[in-house]
């Protein structure tokens, strides 16, 4: 279970600002996107140890602030939206570091992250099976994949730190 604190900081971060609407009340405060949580987590914790709190931190918010929060419906949602920003910061940390790399190098990346993403789904397709097809399958999956994606997408934003000379 998260300390109470992370959680708090999560509700403070999912009631701020957004351009996203808010479904519940009129006059309600919106509550800031999933990537935008994550962007103000990744802008709090800027070494990669402290960045693996962030895995997480929006869906423990949005369970315990959405009304279906609780619920498998509501759980699945609140896994969904974090794994999308994820899977975005992945693809923005891919793309920054292909950038910097020279061709020979891209080409060697691309087919890593090829391998990559074929060990994530076949890990997750694993540990989701352990629940045999019951309701809990397709959130064991979804937690896996955001988790495995999150990581991805904070080593390759600290590539140039862990793998010098890039």
């Amino acid at each position: 279970m998260k300390p109470v604190s992370t959680l708090m900081l999560g509700a403070i971060l999912l009631l701020g600002c957004s351009s996203e609407p808010s479904s519940a009340q009129p006059g309600a405060m919106d509550r800031l996107s999933a990537y935008d949580t994550i962007d103000a987590c990744l802008y709090r914790e800027t070494d990669p140890v402290g960045r693996q709190a962030c895995i997480g931190e929006y869906r423990a918010a949005c369970e315990t602030l959405s009304d279906e929060g609780e619920t498998m419906a509501g759980m699945m949602m609140c896994a969904g939206e974090e794994y999308e920003a994820w899977d975005r910061w992945l693809n923005e940390a891919y793309r920054d570091l292909r950038e910097s790399l020279p061709e020979t190098a891209v080409i060697n990346l691309r087919e890593a992250q090829r391998s990559w993403m074929a060990h994530r789904d076949q890990d997750c397709l694993f540990l989701s099976s352990l629940y045999a097809g019951g309701s809990m399958a397709g959130l064991e999956n979804a937690s896996c994949q955001t988790r495995k994606t999150a990581e991805r997408a904070i080593e390759l934003m600290h590539w140039d730190a862990d793998y010098p000379p890039y």
